[in-house]
C-alpha cells in the first residue's frame, strides 16, 4: 500500500470514527425541553453538574487541539467531540434550570467519591499542552482526554445505577456509550 492510498483509508476512517461519534451522542437532534417527567433525586442533579464541570475543561482541550494538533483525525475528533459536547450542555442546563437546581456540583469531596471526584478546570492541562512541542501535542491532548472522558463515564454509572428521572437516565447512557466509543478510538491515534 503506498502513502497516498494510506493516507486516503486513514482519512475514510477518521470520517467514519467521527460520524459515529456524532451517531452516538445523538449530536444534531434539537435539544429537547425538559422532561415531562419531573421527578428527580440526588443523583440525578449530581450527573447533570457533573456534566456541566466536565464540559468547561474539555471545551478548553478541545479549542487547543483544533489550533495546534497536527493530525487532521486529532482535530476532527476534537471538533465532533466540541460540537457533542455544547448540545449536550444545552439538555442539562435546562433540566437544572427547570429543577432550580445548581449548576455547579457541591465540593465536598464526600459527594463525589463514587464517581472519581470533581474534575479540575483544565488550566493545568491547557498549560502543559500550550508547553508541549508540537510533535508530542497530539497524543498528550489524547492522553488528557482519554482520562477526562473515563471521569465523565464514572459519572454516567452512577447515574443509571442511581438516578431515577428516565430522561436524564437515558441521556447517561448515551453519554456511556458515546465517551467508550471516543476512548477507543483515541487509543488508536494515541498509538
Amino acid at each position: 500500500m503506498n502513502a497516498r492510498t494510506l493516507g486516503r483509508s486513514l482519512g475514510m476512517l477518521a470520517g467514519a470514527a467521527t460520524a459515529l461519534v456524532l451517531a452516538l451522542s445523538g449530536c444534531g437532534s434539537a435539544p429537547s425541553a425538559p422532561a415531562a417527567n419531573t421527578s428527580f433525586n440526588d443523583a440525578d442533579v449530581m450527573f447533570l453538574q457533573m456534566m456541566v464541570a466536565y464540559h468547561t475543561p474539555a471545551e478548553k482541550l478541545t479549542a487547543l487541539a483544533a489550533q495546534r494538533a497536527s493530525r487532521s483525525e486529532v482535530k476532527q475528533l476534537a471538533a465532533a467531540i466540541s460540537v457533542t459536547e455544547a448540545d449536550e450542555q444545552k439538555k442539562v442546563m435546562a433540566w437544572l434550570q427547570a429543577w432550580n437546581q445548581p449548576t455547579e456540583p457541591a465540593t465536598d469531596k464526600v459527594l463525589h467519591a463514587d464517581h472519581g471526584g470533581l474534575p479540575g478546570d483544565g488550566k493545568t492541562e491547557v498549560a502543559t499542552l500550550t508547553k508541549t512541542s508540537a510533535d508530542k501535542f497530539d497524543k498528550e491532548f489524547l492522553t488528557m482526554l482519554i482520562g477526562q472522558q473515563h471521569g465523565v463515564v464514572e459519572a454516567a454509572r452512577a447515574e443509571t445505577a442511581g438516578g431515577v428521572n428516565t430522561e436524564v437516565k437515558a441521556l447517561a447512557q448515551r453519554v456511556t456509550d458515546s465517551r467508550r466509543a471516543q476512548v477507543a478510538y483515541m487509543l488508536t491515534l494515541a498509538q
